[in-house]
């Protein structure tokens, strides 16, 4: 079974990063990249969030489709980023829409839309070296579906396949 490894950040004692996995893997064709960013939770959202993150990385270490994983979070500006890398889009499909995964967004989905919450999700098909995370975050902002307190502001808009290339 696959473990958590923590990163602390030496300049921000209230950020960490959890990985799952060999970041440096090269990635199989039709590998799929997923990414989701809040931004503003306020404090009883950060908690709530990190409670149903518990529940899901401990999931994640039973799942075989899964071929890296990266979740970053700050307290100050409430932020929390989850990168997951799969196999396929179906098989994350599946992790998505079923067990707890599926429970949290169902009846938890309030936590991202609503609010000052600016919540941001893009998911594209990658092939080789995982980019670096800083360039994950510019990515899903970039081109990610946009969510402003839960009203849609803008829709997801990555280039073109075998276009994808991060600013």
């Amino acid at each position: 079974m696959k473990t958590w490894t923590k990163h602390e950040d030496p300049n921000n004692k209230y950020g960490a990063t959890f990985t799952l996995g060999d970041r440096n893997i090269v990635l199989p064709p039709g590998a799929i990249i997923s990414v989701t960013r809040g931004e503003f939770f306020n404090i009883p959202r950060l908690i709530i969030n990190g409670i149903l993150t518990r529940f899901i990385m401990k999931s994640m270490t039973k799942n075989e489709d899964l071929l890296y994983a990266e979740l970053t979070g700050q307290m100050q500006g409430g932020i929390g980023q989850t990168t997951t890398v799969w196999i396929d889009g179906k098989r994350m499909n599946q992790f998505r829409t079923r067990g707890f995964h599926n429970f949290a967004r169902r009846f938890f989905s309030w936590v991202f839309y609503s609010g000052k919450v600016q919540s941001y999700f893009l998911t594209w098909e990658h092939q080789g070296q995982l980019p670096a995370s800083e360039e994950f975050t510019t990515f899903v902002k970039t081109y990610g579906r946009h969510f402003d307190g839960g009203k849609l502001v803008k829709k997801a808009n990555p280039p073109d396949k075998g276009l994808m290339t991060f600013p």
